[in-house]
């Protein structure tokens, strides 16, 4: 066995996780600078290995626990042992040991798995770690304070290598023991002396004492008599008192069956009375709401009447209204009508008129260009002077007139193909016109509106429907709220009732499981067992009973789901409650017995096959019999609890249990009326859940209603807005259409004055063609005069006529226009108006009338219903009232009753305490007769004789008193001297049988002394052989030419004379060890060597330069190990103070060793490096050390060079 790897992580100067691994079974050595760790390196492998650190402070264990920077917690040394060879007592080839410290603990492990101390010591001592032997590992100072080691410390040292520490442990402990012995031994012989001398003073007192006790005897004779007689008067009359009781108990027991049904009967009317309230105040709720909503239909019928009857008064003046514009309809028709007849009259002759006025203007036109030509030739010849110059001037005024010749026709042509262009706009226009008059009152777009307006109405009708719908249902949910309200007072008062049947930390853990189980969405809680489970009236008592308190015991799936529940109960500190775990209760199948007078208690409950084992777990071992009797029977026979119906108990062990129980407060009673109205409650928070879910369907479907006729009405408003556009447009379109209208118009009257200048230009060309061709003359000729006058008098009579014609074209066309502005403006816009008001407000009010005619009727048929309905409610509210107050007066009945057999139960309480109190006087003077006759001891059989029947209770009084005066003379006598010389007698020959045993032991003490002795010799002799044989065998090998040995010191005279002069040189400890070794014929063991001559006279080692002393005790700690060897060692710098030669010595000896066991050490001399297998190296950074493997050049190279700085 050997250490295959050591890992440390936090210890001392090691915070990281160092691993020294691959460690060689042979021979190790580790080197390093001085602080860089090596010792702390050894501390950690005595850490786990060794007894040192052990009763810890936490100073002290956080002085193990690296102290730099960042915190470390803890600290850990694992150590991997090499197990091949089974030094272990484990099968493995790998045992791993670590030893974790942190402030608040102190932990062993193996194989990584928990150990104790204890155990991992234990296993370690049995691989070989001997706690005798403590130098397979060798600290810093060790070799030192071995060195300077006394010879009998030595002594001390190789007693602990033999053990015999042990054997002085055990002669201590015998001393003590014989100590002991000898103590209990003087005490006895004191005693035996004392009760020799009592029993000598006894023995004259027994004659006196013999007379005494006759007369005693006689007096108790006496005493007997009178007790016996006066103690059979008590149990007589407690006799007479228990029948009377008896019969008072018969009687009180018919009268409180009497009182349970009375009970009964109450809870019951009690039950009945507060049903028929919760219908009464069910019944006021529909009242209540019912006349709340007939009052609401009787305002909303007197809302829809006025509405309608305002309607009607506004229909009826509309039809006034229709009626009037019926007759301005007729009137305007008639005036359409004519006023286009007269249109149709006055356009012909105002077009005859307009043709004869441009015909004249034409004509007068012709006649005054005609006049001017003439006028121009008269007045022209002044400014010629020749013909020539004349026809100049006309042939230029005759280009000029052509060119405006030409440009007129331009013109005119012009005109007309403008004329041509708007005639065309003009037919688009009144098409536009057609269109846009169709769009705002065509049929179409009135058969839009009305069915806008018709599904409004519907989706108002259907809105008002749904809502109607909408406050029912409200009136449901307002009438659900207040039974629900009544039934959540009602489960209050019932979880009140089953908190009166249990305690107060029982209650509120049970209302925080239920808290838990509903904030953690626990599936694996299924309640108190006494709300899971269902019980016929008849068998309530026996259950309850049974159950007790296991009633309110809570069923859960699994310990688990018990464990969560009860961490949080003592988190929140809030109750306590018991629970039953189904998965950990496994009830066992119980034989019932077969006879017809029993019947187990379980096939009379009911409860879900889930929780089976439980109820089997709480009543699956009890029976219901007839009576007690028969249940006491079958107990006892079938190890079965049995239970009446009654709640009477006869359990299996023969205990009966019994009496009145007050049932009034039922637990399974309010436990099922606590789940009924919990059951009701569900039902009603169901109903409400439904309620209010149509609620939130109706409230939907109202909104789609709602946004339905939002959306039409938008599109009716969007429709309606949409003809003002269209309006407007029309008028737009009628405005393009008169003044394009009043352009064609004008151009036309333009072509017209255009072609009557061209026919005056045509007439001038001609005249001046004429002149031109004429002579020239100066002035007019006659003819030309004759025409000029001519002309100015034809001139003068067209034009009067034409002035004629204009005033009667004026007055033509301004009639003509007044009547088409009257047309246009006046009669065809009041006739679309007349005609488009009488068919909306027609249809619109018709349908509003017949919208509040169906509502009104709906409202009042809804009334009808209500009202019989309420009447009904009424009906049947009286009926309960009347219900109620016979319920009550039966209660009134039911109570008068019950007091009265309260009374009646008193009175025969009062008797029975009566009784009871003088049974209970009677029972304590018999107890105290029967407590005198105990206290008169052990009877004489004369006691017993007929002899004193004749004699009065008085003559055995005076015998008694005359017995009584006898003894006073015997009041110096001690009565208990028989007694005590017989007590005395057993008591001093119990002390003798002891001292006889006290003398066997110290016998056995003695023997044991003798044998712990022998052993002790011979256990120091025979380690002294070993190890002086070891240490001359080491010795020789360190130092060849040398020789040593070790020198056992004796107790003798002359070593007693040198002792007593060593004394004056001891201090206090040392002479106190020495004092502890008084019986050992050792008194010490001396070192005698030579270093130069095997034959040369010895010296001891206090003669010895420093360097051989250390060697020396380097020989004896490797002798030791010899004699007790150890799987493997630790020395740290055991060669520090060796000579060179010396240490060469010592490693080749270490390594010789090492064949055999696992050697790990520390230096500073390179010889031990020479030797050895592996090294490690100990490096220190930043207050961290570390461990790492190294080559043996690397080794020596840092061992020289500490040299040098050394």
């Amino acid at each position: 066995m050997h250490i295959k790897r050591i890992v440390i992580q936090g210890f001392k100067t090691y915070k990281n996780t160092t691993i020294i691994d691959d460690i060689s079974p042979g021979h190790n050595v580790v080197v390093g600078r001085n602080g860089s760790g090596k010792s702390n390196f050894f501390a950690a492998i005595r850490f786990v290995l060794s007894d040192q650190y052990t009763r810890m402070s936490k100073e002290e264990r956080q002085g193990l626990i690296h102290d730099g920077s960042g915190t470390i917690l803890s600290a850990y040394v694992e150590i991997v042992f090499d197990n091949t060879d089974g030094r272990f007592a484990i099968s493995k080839d790998e045992v791993i040991i670590r030893r974790t410290i942190g402030l608040k603990k102190d932990d062993y492990s193996l194989d990584h798995k928990s150990s104790t101390r204890t155990d991992i010591m234990q296993l370690l001592e049995n691989a070989g770690f001997s706690k005798s032997n403590p130098y397979y590992i060798v600290p810093q100072g060790r070799i030192n304070s071995l060195t300077n080691a006394k010879d009998f410390e030595r002594l001390n040292l190789l007693k602990e290598v033999a053990g015999a520490k042990v054997f002085e442990n055990k002669l201590k402990e015998s001393e003590k023991e014989m100590q002991k012995t000898k103590s209990q031994r003087d005490k006895i012989d004191e005693m035996l002396k004392f009760i020799h001398e009592r029993l000598a003073d006894l023995d004259s007192e027994k004659d006196e004492l013999k007379n005494f006790q006759e007369l005693e005897k006689d007096k108790k004779i006496y005493e007997f008599i009178l007790y016996d007689r006066e103690l059979n008067e008590c149990t007589t009359a407690i006799e007479e008192i228990d029948g009377d009781y008896q019969d008072a108990v018969g009687n009180s027991h018919q009268f409180i069956q009497e009182l349970e049904k009375r009970e009964n009967s109450i809870s019951e009317l009690n039950a009945s009375i507060e049903n028929i309230k919760h219908q009464i105040k069910i019944l006021g709720i529909d009242e209540a709401e019912k006349t709340s909503l007939l009052q609401e239909i009787q305002r909303q019928i007197y809302e829809k009447s006025a509405d309608l009857n305002e309607i009607k008064e506004h229909f009826d003046e509309n039809k006034k209204s229709l009626s009037r514009n019926q007759k301005q309809l007729e009137s305007i028709e008639i005036k359409l009508k004519n006023s286009e007849k007269d249109l149709e009259i006055r356009r012909p002759k105002i077009e005859s008129l307009k043709l004869e006025e441009r015909a004249l203007e034409s004509e007068i036109s012709v006649l005054r260009t005609k006049q001017n030509i003439l006028y121009s030739k008269q007045g022209r010849y002044s400014k010629f002077s020749s013909k020539e110059q004349r026809d100049n001037w006309i042939t230029e005024q005759i280009e000029e007139t052509q060119t405006y010749q030409a440009n007129s026709s331009l013109a005119v042509s012009t005109l007309q193909d403008e004329i041509s262009s708007q005639q065309n706009d003009l037919k688009q226009i009144l098409e536009q016109v057609d269109d846009v008059q169709d769009s705002i009152n065509g049929p179409t777009a009135q058969a839009e509106i009305q069915d806008l307006e018709t599904k409004i109405s519907d989706l108002r009708r259907k809105y008002a429907a749904e809502n109607d719908e909408r406050k029912y249902l409200w009136r449901e949910e307002t009438r659900s709220k207040a039974i629900l309200d009544s039934l959540d007072e009602e489960v209050r008062q019932a979880e009140r009732q089953v908190k009166q049947t249990m305690d107060r930390q029982q209650s509120s853990g049970l209302d925080s499981v239920k808290r838990i189980t509903e904030r953690l969405g626990l599936d694996g809680v299924y309640g108190p067992l006494g709300e899971l489970i269902s019980v016929n009236q008849k068998y309530r008592a026996a259950v309850e009973v049974v159950a007790g308190n296991s009633l309110f015991h809570v069923v859960v799936d699994s310990d688990q789901t018990a464990s969560i529940i009860m961490d949080e109960l003592v988190r929140e500190k809030s109750g306590r409650v018991t629970f039953i775990p189904l998965n950990r209760i496994n009830p066992k199948d119980v034989s019932y017995p077969s006879s017809s007078d029993c019947v187990p208690l379980i096939k009379k409950i009911g409860f879900d096959p889930e929780i089976q084992n439980a109820v089997k777990q709480v009543f699956g071992k009890t029976i219901v019999c007839v009576n007690l009797e028969r249940g006491y029977e079958l107990s006892r026979e079938f190890k079965l609890n049995a239970i009446t119906l009654d709640g009477d108990k006869a359990d299996k062990k023969g205990v009966l249990t019994g009496g009145y129980q007050d049932f009034r407060k039922s637990r399974l009673e309010s436990m099922k009326y606590k789940q009924d109205k919990n059951k009701e409650v569900f039902s009603q928070e169901k109903k409400l859940l439904e309620v209010k879910s149509s609620i939130a369907k109706k409230d939907q479907e109202i909104l789609v209603i709602n946004n339905e006729i939002s959306k039409l009405s938008t599109e009716f408003e969007t429709l309606l807005a949409s003809k003002k556009p269209l309006k407007s447009k029309l008028s737009s379109i009628l405005n393009d259409k008169f003044r394009i209208q009043d352009n064609i118009k004008l151009k036309e009257e333009k072509i017209v004055k255009i072609k009557e200048t061209l026919t005056t230009l045509e007439t001038k060309l001609e005249e001046l063609n004429r002149e031109k061709s004429s002579d020239f003359i100066e002035g007019l000729s006659n003819d030309e005069k004759n025409d000029l006058n001519g002309l100015i008098e034809q001139t003068s009579r067209l034009e009067s006529k034409l002035n004629g014609i204009s005033d009667l074209l004026i007055s033509e066309e301004s009639e003509l226009g007044g009547i088409e502005i009257e047309l246009n403006e006046v009669l065809r816009p009041r006739l679309q108006e007349i005609l488009k008001n009488k068919s909306s407000t027609q249809l619109n009010e018709d349908l509003t009338i017949q919208e509040l005619v169906e509502e009104i009727e709906n409202l009042q048929e809804k009334y009808q219903s209500i009202d019989v309905s309420l009447a009904q409610l009424r009906s049947d509210y009286d009926t309960k009232k009347k219900e109620l107050k016979k319920l009550q007066d039966s209660l009134d009945k039911a109570d008068d009753q019950q007091r009265r057999l309260i009374k009646t139960l008193e009175n025969y309480q009062r008797t029975s305490e009566k009784n009871l109190s003088r049974r209970s006087l009677l029972s304590k003077s018999r107890d105290d007769i029967q407590r005198k006759i105990r206290e008169l001891g052990a009877l004489p059989e004369q006691a017993f004789d007929n002899d004193f029947e004749n004699k009065s209770s008085d003559q055995l009084l005076k015998k008694l008193n005359k017995v009584t005066k006898s003894l006073e003379k015997f009041s110096h006598v001690n009565r208990k001297a028989l007694e005590q010389y017989l007590n005395f007698t057993k008591q001093r020959d119990g002390l003798v049988e002891r001292r006889k045993e006290l003398d066997n032991s110290e016998e056995s003490i003695d023997e044991l002394i003798s044998v712990l002795i022998s052993r002790k010799e011979d256990a120091i002799q025979n380690t002294f052989s070993q190890v002086s044989k070891a240490f001359s065998e080491v010795f020789e090998k360190l130092v060849p030419k040398g020789i040593g040995k070790l020198v056992m010191q004796t107790r003798s005279a002359e070593s007693q004379i040198a002792r007593d002069a060593l004394d004056e040189d001891l201090d206090e400890d040392e002479q106190e060890a020495l004092d502890g070794e008084e019986t050992d014929n050792y008194t010490g063991i001396s070192i005698q060597v030579s270093f130069n001559s095997k034959n040369d006279e010895q010296q001891k080692i206090e003669q010895l330069s420093g360097g051989q002393k250390s060697l020396c005790a380097i020989a004896l700690i490797l002798a030791i190990q010899k004699s007790d060897p150890a799987p493997f060692y630790l020395f740290d710098e055991i060669d520090a103070n060796l000579d060179a030669q010396y240490r060469t010595a010592v490693a080749n000896l270490i390594h010789e060793l090492s064949s055999d066991a696992q050697f790990i050490c520390t230096t500073f001399r390179p010889e031990m490096l020479q030797v050895a297998n592996k090294f490690f190296g100990v490096m220190f950074n930043n207050k961290i050390s570390t461990v790492s493997e190294i080559v043996k050049s690397d080794a020596l190279g840092f061992v020289e060079g500490q040299q040098q700085r050394s």
